[in-house]
């Protein structure tokens, strides 16, 4: 008898879909009918089951490096199959920045702490607690990018720019209120001077000097630059 693991999650079943062509068996759909609606039904995922998929393929990033993992090793780890997780996700470079993505606090563009000052630092520390600490295995994931197209292109696409999109609507509500200047040569550097300096901290000196640098960052560069008045 095979037991429930063997057979595979409902929702990772994985039948192959019967053409126009073939005999349908007893009970199964009239012949011509495709069998779309079971297949969108296996593709089909859980938020419990999503999350403890990124989750496995994290850990393993973690513990291997990016480029020593495969789909066929997270789809063993996880007992699914690897044409879930295509479905799901396309490819690996997805799958693992997804995973980054859903573990890290967001930028939500409707922060309002009722200052300029005080919505950069909250910005800052969340950047800082987004950036994944130090170690090879991790470091690796990263220099993997620089090499890999795809993944460089899945890090911008579900990291990089709903951050920024966040950021830059925080800002937009100060120039709507008067407190930096709408032709302020700096506000499209914003991201890069908080985010940049955190990344680097965070993930290759250790980050035990991150909320020192935080505070460096917004109190000594991006508030005199957003607030300076205007040259005249």
């Amino acid at each position: 008898m095979v037991s429930r693991q063997e057979a595979g999650r409902p929702e990772e079943s994985g039948g192959r879909e019967r053409t126009s062509g073939e005999p349908a068996a007893p009970g199964a759909p009239a012949q011509g009918v495709r069998v779309g609606a079971a297949r969108s039904r296996r593709s089909r995922l859980s938020p419990q089951r999503e999350r403890e998929l990124l989750d496995t393929a994290l850990v393993l990033v973690r513990e291997r490096g990016y480029d020593q993992v495969t789909m066929d090793d997270i789809a063993r780890a996880t007992r699914s199959s690897t044409a879930t997780l295509y479905r799901r996700w396309d490819s690996k470079a997805r799958l693992v920045i997804t995973a980054l993505r859903t573990g890290k606090p967001r930028l939500l563009a409707g922060l309002d702490t009722g200052s300029l000052r005080g919505d950069l630092m909250a910005l800052s520390e969340r950047a800082r607690r987004s950036v994944p600490g130090p170690g090879p295995a991790m470091g690796s994931l990263f220099q993997a990018v620089l090499l890999d197209p795809e993944l460089m292109r899945a890090l911008r696409e579900l990291m990089l720019e709903p951050d920024i999109e966040a950021l830059g609507a925080v800002l937009q509500r100060h120039v709507d209120s008067g407190e930096i200047a709408p032709d302020n040569p700096v506000l499209d550097l914003v991201d890069r001077l908080l985010f940049g300096p955190m990344f680097v901290e965070q993930l290759y000196l250790g980050g035990s000097r991150a909320a020192e640098l935080a505070h460096r960052i917004v109190d000594d560069v991006l508030l005199p630059l957003l607030t300076r008045p205007d040259r005249g």
